[in-house]
């Protein structure tokens, strides 16, 4: 820990402190107000601070705590590799139910993602995608840990370079064994090549090698994080307690032994933590970007944030309109709806932004989809059809989205949520729930399509 990054911290917080626990670089402080400055404190690594009050404290520091794994001098095995391959010749299988999308990890030997959906009488139609069927282990010097039969370390001596890869996980940074699962069904995104998952094991005494989460961290590339209590046996893949450092701070010039501010909400009973740094208030997305909610393949929406707030007649005309686009994903890949023009997906990094076109709109191609498949405006939503997106590689035709506008009475007035999945290889549903629906949805005619009589 450095002076300066405490120093830090306490400025932030001081002038408005309202808790005693800090978290800085995921260390834990805890906060003290012992009273007058002793004659003789016990430590010069000091700071005096003054609050918005205008009262004085000199905060004591901790010293720098240097962090050893030595506890660990020997260990006689086995490796975390033949800790995990134990798993794995018990034929275990986990499934992890999501909205629209189920996953199956049986370890070793495949992983996938299915939705099951019932037709008439009890015929059952079955989509499927493999995202992993063979066992490959990474390479390199962060893994080599991985394959170690035993540990031995003299006393005082710093394994750092043994440490586990770590990930962070509930805000904690959690040592993982990891293996990829290869030659998944094929990708159309990416030429043709395999699907693949990378599966992180983390230790968790409690765990039933289940799986936490499961997400798509690049084109048809998952990484899978499961709970392992196996992996707890090993030492350096248990999940350390983050220790807590004491900041004495002491009154000085008469000042209260506790400040004003603290003192005044003392009486909340429920504790707050503050993170040391700057933080950015939310950006204010501008017209034709709207900030929503979505999932990626059939995970459940999150929370429903609201949009800015704007005139309800003038946002209705700009949606229709095709000016007021709708932007959602949290994953890795982002979404687009433009109104009467066109759905898509993206991504955006340093190298540039990759698109693909799902759909895009024309009239009489959705009155003739409309007609054909017997479509009819629901009391709480419409369904409208954009095909002639990007070709698709696996079937070779081009992609088709069905935009389902749905009627959300339970959200701000001018909330948006947004959301993806993909029923059948290349054609998509995409969900868009809002309240400004509900009124549109009185305008569709015989085809579905709205018209909303908004004042010029």
């Amino acid at each position: 820990m450095e002076r300066l990054s405490m120093c830090g911290l306490l400025i932030a917080l001081l002038p408005t402190v309202c808790s005693d626990l800090l978290q800085s670089n995921n260390m834990l402080f805890q906060l003290n107000w012992p009273g007058n400055l002793p004659v003789n404190p016990s430590s010069d690594n000091s700071v005096v601070m003054r609050t918005a009050d205008n009262e004085r404290y000199e905060c004591i520091l901790p010293q720098d705590r240097l962090q050893h794994d030595s506890d660990v001098v020997n260990y006689p095995g086995p490796s975390p590799k033949s800790i995990i391959e134990a798993v794995f010749k018990k034929k275990i299988c986990t499934v992890r139910i999501e909205t629209y999308w189920s996953y199956e990890l049986c370890h070793g030997r495949h992983i996938r993602q299915y939705h099951e959906e019932k037709l008439t009488g009890k015929e059952t139609k079955l989509q499927e995608f493999s995202l992993g069927t063979s066992v490959e282990y990474p390479t390199g010097e962060q893994y080599k840990l991985q394959e170690m039969d035993t540990i031995t370390v003299s006393e005082g001596q710093d394994i750092h370079d043994l440490k586990a890869p770590t990930t962070l996980l509930e805000g904690k940074e959690v040592p993982f064994f990891e293996l990829i699962m290869t030659d998944g069904s094929t990708c159309d995104l990416k030429s043709g090549e395999p699907r693949k998952t990378h599966v992180l094991y983390i230790c968790e005494e409690t765990g039933r090698n289940e799986i936490y989460s499961l997400k798509e961290t690049s084109s048809c590339e998952y990484e899978a994080i499961v709970l392992s209590p196996v992996l707890c046996t090993h030492p350096l893949y248990k999940v350390k307690d983050t220790p807590v450092s004491n900041i004495n701070c002491y009154a000085l010039d008469g000042a209260p032994r506790i400040p004003v501010s603290y003192d005044k909400l003392i009486a909340n009973p429920q504790k707050k933590q503050y993170s040391a740094g700057k933080t950015k208030p939310p950006k204010t997305p501008t017209k034709g970007q709207t900030s929503s909610s979505s999932t990626t393949k059939g995970a459940a929406p999150p929370p429903k944030p609201s949009i800015p707030s704007l005139d309800t007649e003038q946002l209705v005309k700009d949606f229709l309109s095709g000016d007021h686009c709708l932007h959602g994903g949290q994953g890795w890949w982002k979404y687009e709806f433009c109104y009467g023009k066109f759905a898509q997906q993206y991504h955006q990094d340093k190298n540039g932004r990759t698109e693909v076109v799902l759909g895009t709109w024309n009239k009489e191609e959705h009155i003739e989809w409309w007609t054909r498949n017997s479509k009819n405006v629901g009391s709480r939503s419409v369904t409208h059809f954009y095909a002639h997106g990007d070709i698709c590689d696996i079937t070779g035709k081009p992609r088709e989205v069905q935009v389902r506008l749905k009627c959300s009475e339970n959200m701000q007035p001018h909330a948006v949520s947004i959301y993806l999945i993909e029923p059948s290889t290349c054609e998509y549903i995409l969900g868009v729930e809002s309240p400004i629906i509900c009124e549109l949805l009185e305008t569709a005619d015989e085809h579905g399509l709205l018209h909303p009589k908004i004042q010029e």
